[in-house]
């Protein structure tokens, strides 16, 4: 993770070009990332993490790894969904939140970045328990669901 979110947001830019169009909105925009927005992913909880390997029955297999990521926005009022494709890697680890049993492992997301590695896309989601998600992929999404 970067040092200071304008060191980030530096890094973004130079990467700029290098990002699907939606992957730099969603990477760039401060409503994001900042501690009062309900469209921030910071003091988010992780509701559900689906890993999918779609593939034909038939030979060739040919498998097609999907990854979605759900959590309950800040303000508990919506669900931040986010849909990884064309995956390369990924990485989960867990620690339970010595301080907030409420929080568990994946509640209350402390930080997270977009960046580029050897030309995936990678997206790296801190929480407050240390506990980690790394998914490097080719494309994501972002959308978000209003709860009635």
């Amino acid at each position: 993770m970067y040092s200071s979110f304008d060191e980030y947001l530096e890094s973004i830019e130079r990467d700029k070009d290098k990002l699907p169009a939606h992957v730099y909105e969603f990477a760039s925009d401060p409503e994001r990332h900042i501690l009062n927005s309900p469209h921030s992913l910071h003091d988010a909880w992780l509701t559900s993490l689906t890993i999918k390997e779609n593939r034909k029955k038939e030979r060739p297999f040919e498998p097609h790894p999907y990854i979605e990521v759900v959590f309950l926005g800040q303000m508990h009022d919506r669900d931040i969904v986010l849909e990884y494709i064309g995956i390369e890697r990924y990485e989960l680890s867990g620690n339970k939140n010595p301080l907030n049993s409420g929080d568990t492992f994946h509640g209350d997301v402390a930080a997270h970045e977009v960046r580029i590695e050897s030309g995936l896309i990678v997206h790296e989601i801190e929480f407050a328990s240390e506990s980690k998600i790394v998914i490097a992929c080719k494309d994501f999404t972002c959308k978000e669901r209003m709860h009635a």
